[in-house]
């Protein structure tokens, strides 16, 4: 009965998070096209310049590319030879997956699969990922910090990367200490692990030794080398991504900010943070609406059609990569995502057939 009672109140708070995100995505699609008349948007379509889609296209797939350079970095360090091809597609699943099913499954998703080969565990990929995470928040909060002394009405923004900027810089200094001593983390998680009531000593030592893996990926901090190759290709990363943005941005406005595409990239990286729905829709029109038309003046209509269309060409690029990417793993997307559901609520469950 306990059982059964314990999977109930999981699978209830995973639809409660699931209601509150489509709620909060609905809302936001309706902000996003407040005020805006049709015509508005036809006719930034009909005066688009295409051509620059393709450097949009080009600069996406050379984002995705340095950021697989980057995991494959972590990924080596953590144990796993694995070759930068299989990271780069292995990439665009946990992409696909983030956009099609709730919850963000995209990033144990991608530890998931690389956790088939067994040359690393599924916690120690993970924890790859999270470094990721990490570097990459800091790396939005740099830019945004460089660029809005010169952009005004940006406050709220400001304000918001610097809240975001200290948890990033926080979380960082806490995956140093345990890269170089992971001992502490090890025993602060079995005093954890031993305070779980109803958890029985062997389902303990069990769960002890899988996470211990997490620890494993931080070895890569261990080694100046490595760190400086990891800042290097998060600089590249998102120098790609201010690229792709601002091509986009180019096609429909002839004289675009010289800001708009990098703060655009900050505000959309800090907005990404909200509950949503499947690929943050509504969320990341919203706030791409008015990421440009508030600091720059750019016509709403031409800023909703921006906003509508960097969400589209980066959706659907990024989906079908995906599709190829499990078509070249021989992977089932509804096998993916039940194993990888199971890595994000496996520490909420702590093993429930263990559980009286």
């Amino acid at each position: 009965m306990n059982k059964l009672l314990s999977k109930f109140k999981s699978a209830f708070r995973r639809q409660g998070r699931a209601w509150v995100g489509l709620v909060i995505s609905g809302v936001a699609l309706v902000l996003a096209v407040r005020g805006i008349h049709l015509r508005e948007v036809m006719d930034a379509l009909r005066q688009a310049e295409y051509a620059y889609f393709v450097l949009a296209a080009l600069g996406l797939l050379a984002y995705l590319w340095a950021r697989s350079v980057r995991w494959r970095i972590l990924l080596q360090y953590g144990g796993a030879s694995i070759g930068l091809e299989r990271v780069f597609w292995i990439t665009n699943i946990g992409y696909l997956v983030s956009n099609v099913f709730p919850f963000r499954l995209g990033d144990p998703a991608r530890a998931v699969i690389v956790g088939r080969d067994r040359e690393i565990t599924i916690p120690a990929a993970l924890s790859t990922v999270v470094i990721e995470r990490v570097l990459d928040m800091l790396m939005v909060v740099a830019i945004l910090m460089g660029i809005t002394p010169f952009i005004g009405g940006v406050g709220n923004a400001r304000l918001a990367g610097g809240v975001a900027g200290g948890v990033a810089l926080c979380a960082l200094a806490l995956m140093l200490v345990l890269a170089f001593r992971p001992e502490w983390g090890q025993t602060l998680l079995r005093w954890v692990l031993e305070r779980i009531p109803g958890l029985e000593e062997t389902s303990r030592e069990r769960w002890a030794e899988s996470l211990d893996g997490l620890f494993a990926g931080l070895a890569a901090l261990r080694s100046g080398q490595r760190s400086m190759s990891l800042a290097v290709w998060t600089v590249i990363t998102w120098a790609c991504v201010v690229a792709f943005y601002g091509a986009l941005i180019r096609a429909f406005l002839l004289h675009p900010p010289l800001l708009a595409a990098p703060f655009l990239v900050c505000v959309v990286g800090l907005g990404m943070a909200l509950p949503s729905s499947p690929g943050a829709m509504g969320v990341f029109q919203v706030v791409a609406r008015y990421g440009l038309s508030i600091p720059f003046d750019i016509p709403d209509g031409q800023a909703v059609t921006i906003a509508f269309g960097v969400y589209a060409f980066q959706y659907i690029l990024g989906c079908l990569l995906g599709i190829v990417g499990l078509g070249r793993e021989s992977l089932s997307l509804t096998w993916l995502r039940t194993q990888a559901a199971d890595v994000s609520t496996n520490v909420e469950k702590m093993d429930l057939e263990e559980v009286e």
